[in-house]
Order: C-alpha cells, then structure tokens, then sequence
C-alpha cells in the first residue's frame, strides 16, 4: 500500500495480491500510477487503463473521503500488442 497525492487530495495505491506476487519494480508502479491516475480523476473513472513500459496496468477508482486506487492487473509488455 501506498499513499500519494493527486490534485492536492491524498490517496491511497493498493496492489491486488496478483500484482504483489508479480516481479515488477513497485516504486516505479506507484509513481507511473499517480502520474496517470489525475486523468482518471479529472474524467471520474471507475476504472482505466495505463499503457507503460511495465505493461498494461488495470487499476479501479473507489471514491470515498480518501480516494482508492487499486491496480487489479499487469499484463507484461511482451504480451501487449499495439
């Protein structure tokens, strides 16, 4: 778990144990998440798709007094075909 800002607001990054168990550089995660995650506010998303080196990132928004993000699944680059 993580917890960051986006537009000022704090939030929190959790990873599902599915992630967890992936061998993926999880500083790197959190930050890409953040980076990409204000879009996702801006358009009150509950749930969007980042395209990164890492892969394809699912991640779902749950709106509460602090904000929720839960990245659900990485599909490894090598198997993301543009």
């Amino acid at each position: 778990m993580y917890r960051g800002q986006i537009r000022g607001k704090e939030v929190i990054i959790k990873l599902s144990n599915h992630v967890r168990k992936q061998k993926v550089d999880q500083e790197k995660l959190y930050q890409t998440i953040l980076a990409f995650g204000e879009a996702a506010f801006n358009q009150q998303k509950e749930q969007f798709g980042i395209v990164s080196k890492q892969g394809l990132i699912v991640a779902s928004v749950e709106q509460h007094d602090l904000p929720v993000i839960s990245v659900d699944y990485i599909i490894p680059s090598h198997h993301v075909y543009e």
